[in-house]
């Protein structure tokens, strides 16, 4: 009977000893019911989003205010860690750096709730900060459930994971400790992430997984930046992008259509990233909207910046190679140095969504800068063959004018010698001194005009030489008859005027007015200037002008001499009262106008 109750005393110890720590350590041994890690539960690891976990030894610090107990079950804790990874080991740090604090607080200090913070950078955690709030008077299995649960959660960050779903009640799918019963599967989980066997295979999917969303992102690259050159294109068609000649204003404008584009582009590259379900699409579509903000603003700021460069540089200097290398350089390496600007204001750091967005954003101002210069090249180069196509025919019009003109004049000298000629043939046999004086003025006069046959223009003094020697040769025809005055201010002998354009109005006017009378004749010449206009007057005393046309050749060849010379800046007139004469008005800067 003593033995009985011995056996039945120690079998009711045995239970209650297995009823308080069957909760906490009833499925750490592994049993046929138990769920395993199979590989098939490992493919599915591999097939979702990896979980994260660190990447490197693991220096765990205790800090607050632990008991005794709660180191005695970090180190427990950190042994049980060691043996079941292979890959990285767990070190027990009291001083210096480490990446998982855990934090013990009383209940009475502060906040009464226990959190992780956990910072990663995509690929793997850097840093965890684990604060629990455990009151002293908690017993070791209570603790040791709560420290366990916390530090075995902040090893592995599931990122939606599907093999967390698959088990319930593990670490990794409850929020809080309590109802947890803590499985073998906890800790395979664990050993599996941290083995050389799944780093193998990580690296491997890695490899294959980076290709493809590198090609992803280069097609999702791709079709933004074609959005958005087809809206460059558009709004290069429509007119949009003339001629500014470095007007701010219209500066200004172009530089917004090239900003929409540039927002085009990230707002296509957002839609394709949410739509193809990009890793944190949800976050990088929120942060390409965030980030359009800063582009503007940049943007405004580079506008203003490459106006003010270009215009001190380029605006004033025609030579083709800075206006095409300033504004491809302004256009890539501007807005390139105020985002650098910004994120170095910011601290913007690689591991951020926004520094990546950025970073897009960047290769983007080169391809701008390129489409710019080729287009300022296409323009450049057209402009060119326009200007060296509107010179041919320039020079072509002016050879045909030169032709033209020399035949004109070429019909004036004609002319003159016939009537010339006659008049000196019937002098011959009635005034031989006459004839002789004639002739050595006609031969005065010929040599003006043959003299200068290359030449289009004379001066206003050389001109009435000109005509002094043909009146003096009319004289000698008429004789007393004729009386001529020329009235003419010394400061306009040195203007430019068309040479022979006076000598056929004086002329008819010998012929068509002196001719016609029995009287003696008067003819006078007075040349002024009023308006920035020439004014060449031919009076005469003899009949009046017609109505209509006027009689005489050489009025006519005048007429289309000064229209092929200056077009409608020109013009002849004439009138009857109060003094009858024939005018000629011309432009005083007759020879800069031909020039041109």
């Amino acid at each position: 009977m003593k033995h009985k109750s011995i056996l039945m005393k120690s079998t009711i110890s045995l239970l209650f000893l297995l009823a308080i720590f069957t909760p906490f350590f009833g499925n750490i041994s592994a049993s046929e019911n138990e769920p395993q890690l199979t590989d098939q539960l490992k493919s599915k690891i591999l097939d979702g989003i990896p979980p994260l976990k660190y990447g490197e030894n693991i220096l765990l610090k205790l800090t607050g205010n632990p008991i005794k107990v709660d180191s005695l079950i970090i180190k427990e804790l950190v042994d049980t860690l060691n043996v079941l990874m292979d890959e990285w080991h767990v070190y027990l740090v009291k001083d210096g750096l480490s990446n998982l604090s855990v934090e013990i607080k009383n209940k009475n200090q502060g906040n009464n709730t226990d959190f992780v913070q956990q910072r990663d950078n995509w690929t793997r955690i850097s840093q965890t900060s684990v604060v629990l709030n455990i009151s002293p008077e908690t017993d070791y299995s209570d603790r040791k459930q709560i420290i366990y649960f916390h530090v075995l959660r902040s090893l592995v960050n599931p990122r939606n994971n599907p093999v967390g779903k698959m088990i319930s009640a593990t670490v990794f799918t409850e929020s809080s400790p309590n109802p947890i019963t803590y499985q073998p599967i906890d800790y395979e989980i664990i050993k599996f992430l941290y083995s050389e066997e799944y780093s193998r295979k990580l690296e491997k999917k890695s490899n294959t997984s980076e290709n493809t969303v590198y090609k992803l992102r280069f097609f999702i690259d791709l079709i933004a930046m074609l959005g958005a050159m087809i809206f460059l294109i558009l709004i290069s068609q429509k007119g949009m992008f003339k001629k500014h000649q470095y007007r701010f204003k219209s500066y200004f404008i172009q530089g917004i259509f090239v900003i929409c584009a540039t927002i085009i582009y990230l707002i296509i590259r957002a839609i394709f990233s949410f739509y193809y379900s990009y890793p944190n699409s949800d976050d990088l579509l929120i942060s390409h909207f965030r980030i359009i903000g800063v582009i503007v603003g940049v943007g405004v700021v580079s506008i203003v910046s490459i106006f003010l460069i270009e215009r001190m540089i380029i605006k004033e200097n025609e030579n083709f190679i800075p206006a095409l290398i300033v504004p491809l350089l302004t256009t890539m390496f501007i807005p390139f140095i105020f985002i650098l600007i910004i994120n170095q204001i910011c601290r913007v750091k690689p591991s951020n969504i926004n520094y990546q967005i950025v970073a897009s954003v960047i290769p983007f101002t080169p391809l701008l800068g390129i489409a710019r210069a080729f287009s300022i090249f296409i323009k450049k180069s057209s402009e060119t063959i326009i200007r060296k196509k509107d010179l041919a025919l320039a020079k072509l019009s002016e050879l045909q004018k030169q032709s033209e003109l020399q035949s004109l004049r070429a019909r004036i000298n004609p002319h003159f010698l016939y009537n010339a000629l006659n008049s000196i043939a019937s002098l011959a046999t009635t005034d031989p001194l006459k004839t002789e004086k004639m002739s050595l003025a006609l031969s005065d006069f010929f040599k003006y005009s043959i003299n200068r046959e290359e030449k289009q223009f004379n001066s206003i003094s050389e001109e009435l030489n000109a005509i002094r020697t043909y009146l003096e040769i009319e004289k000698v025809r008429f004789g007393d008859r004729l009386r001529f005055e020329i009235e003419c201010n010394p400061e306009l002998y040195e203007l430019q005027i068309p040479q022979l354009v006076i000598q056929p109005l004086v002329e008819n006017a010998i012929k068509h007015g002196l001719s016609q009378i029995t009287r003696n004749g008067f003819i006078k010449i007075v040349i002024s200037k009023d308006d920035e206009k020439l004014r060449i007057k031919i009076y005469d005393n003899g009949p009046g002008f017609p109505d209509g046309p006027l009689p005489g050749y050489g009025i006519r060849n005048t007429q289309e001499r000064i229209t092929l010379l200056y077009g409608s800046k020109a013009n002849i007139n004439w009138e009857n009262k109060p003094e009858k004469f024939i005018g000629l008005s011309l432009p005083i800067k007759s020879h800069e106008l031909i020039q041109q």
